[in-house]
């Protein structure tokens, strides 16, 4: 049990300088990022705008990263996977700073467009990214070290961006929850996003080389001609795509209709104030970013799919526990467990994704499968409110469950069967459940 937990530490230790650079940009991207994700929603009623224009701002961001995904999947290619992270950041501090500047709702919308197009660079080409300066022993950690930032680091920035209004409304004069106290946060933010790029422009030698070639493929597909895999490929040969689709779209649609009114939820069944909610959520986020570092030595052990099988079905009755807790103090703590281990398995399935990917396609499939992560946001939020309305949480945390157990079964038969021998050119399938890490 020592030398694990040696193996594991050391683990860390081994990953490149590119590898660490690329978390440091990710740490202060979020950092920055926290303060638009947990007060826009405030800053855009502040400005007088009413909530059916927040829902049009809001389905504004999801539908360009819908039509934007294709050309983008395709820039990406064309580009290069930094170049795509380094472009993600422009724009994304280009329409945290149009928040701050001008706020009129055509600017709000266009800026909402912008970030939501610019989401899809950073979800095209940090997977591939990770796999070319990660290898076989340092790739779940990496993969799960770029997730535990993506959230914990959001956690404490959303303590941070809490008291910035009240921060900037002192220095300015004006009221702490104003629309001129929100706006300067967010210039604040765009600044951090912008500094956000120093990691990914510094250390070129580091950039330069990486642990696998990038044109390196699985193991069964050594020495094939990667030239000639493009797009075409995939729609020769859909049923592997198609297989890797199932259980984000499942979970997509579960989490569209719970989890962007869990705020709503406590607010309505136990009214906490703003306070306590923006401690919950950082909570669940902080707890939930830790949670997902223990990934990779549950990957060592049981390989990725079991750990993301186990851990989201052990998830699943803390879901339903939250439903009818009738203490608040119970409900968080099933909401911590639950986000904690139902998370665990998100990044080792996009490595399990890449890794069974020739390298010109990653960019393409890992795109593929964010937009089935997402494509129940199109239409669940939506249904979900009416359901609040009429009936309340209870009916959507069930449909949730369900949805996370279809999802969870579907892993099962789709992937942890013998591996057979590979079908179909640009996916390997010989992999199978054996590999470990």
């Amino acid at each position: 049990m020592q030398n694990s937990f040696i193996i594991y530490l050391r683990r860390w230790s081994d990953l490149s300088m590119a590898a660490r650079l690329y978390l440091w940009h990710v740490a202060m991207l979020t950092f920055s990022l926290a303060s638009v994700g947990l007060l826009f929603n405030l800053a855009v009623l502040a400005l007088g705008y009413s909530r059916t224009d927040l829902g049009r701002i809001n389905l504004v961001a999801v539908w360009a990263s819908v039509v934007a995904s294709v050309p983008l999947w395709w820039l990406a290619t064309k580009i290069g996977l930094r170049a795509g992270l380094i472009i993600h950041a422009v724009l994304q501090s280009i329409a945290v700073a149009l928040y701050a500047v001008a706020p009129s709702l055509p600017v709000l919308l266009v800026a909402a467009g912008l970030a939501g197009a610019a989401s899809v660079l950073f979800q095209v080409s940090a997977p591939p990214l990770m796999m070319l300066y990660s290898s076989a022993t340092t790739r779940d950690h990496l993969f799960s070290a770029s997730e535990a930032l993506t959230i914990g680091v959001s956690g404490l920035g959303s303590l941070f961006a809490g008291a910035l209004p009240t921060i900037c409304a002192w220095l300015l004069g004006v009221a702490p929850e104003s629309g001129v106290a929100y706006q300067a946060t967010f210039a604040l933010a765009a600044v951090g996003v912008a500094v956000s790029l120093v990691p990914l422009l510094l250390g070129g030698r580091h950039w330069a080389s990486h642990s696998t070639p990038v044109t390196a493929a699985p193991p069964a597909q050594a020495g094939t001609n990667l030239g000639a895999y493009n797009i075409a490929s995939l729609l020769r040969q859909p049923l592997p795509l198609v297989a890797l689709l199932i259980a984000p779209v499942l979970i997509s649609l579960g989490a569209a209709l719970l989890l962007p009114y869990l705020n709503l939820f406590f607010k309505q069944r136990f009214g906490v104030s703003d306070t306590l909610l923006g401690l919950i959520f950082a909570l669940l986020n902080i707890s939930t970013g830790l949670a997902v570092l223990l990934g990779p030595a549950l990957s060592a052990r049981l390989g990725k799919i079991k750990t993301v099988v186990i851990t989201q079905l052990i998830s699943i009755p803390f879901l339903l526990l939250m439903s009818f807790a009738p203490l608040l103090a119970v409900t968080v703590g099933a909401a911590l467990v639950r986000a904690a281990m139902f998370n665990i398995g998100r990044p080792l399935y996009d490595a399990f994704a890449m890794e069974r990917t020739v390298a010109p396609l990653r960019p393409i499939v890992i795109g593929v499968i964010g937009g089935a992560s997402t494509v129940g946001y199109l239409v669940a939020p939506e249904i979900s409110l009416g359901v609040q309305t009429e009936y309340g949480f209870a009916p959507l945390f069930l449909a949730t469950t369900i949805c996370y157990i279809l999802a969870t079964l579907a892993l099962i038969v789709l992937f942890l069967r013998p591996a057979r021998p590979a079908a179909y050119g640009w996916y390997n399938r010989t992999l199978g459940e054996g590999e470990q890490g």
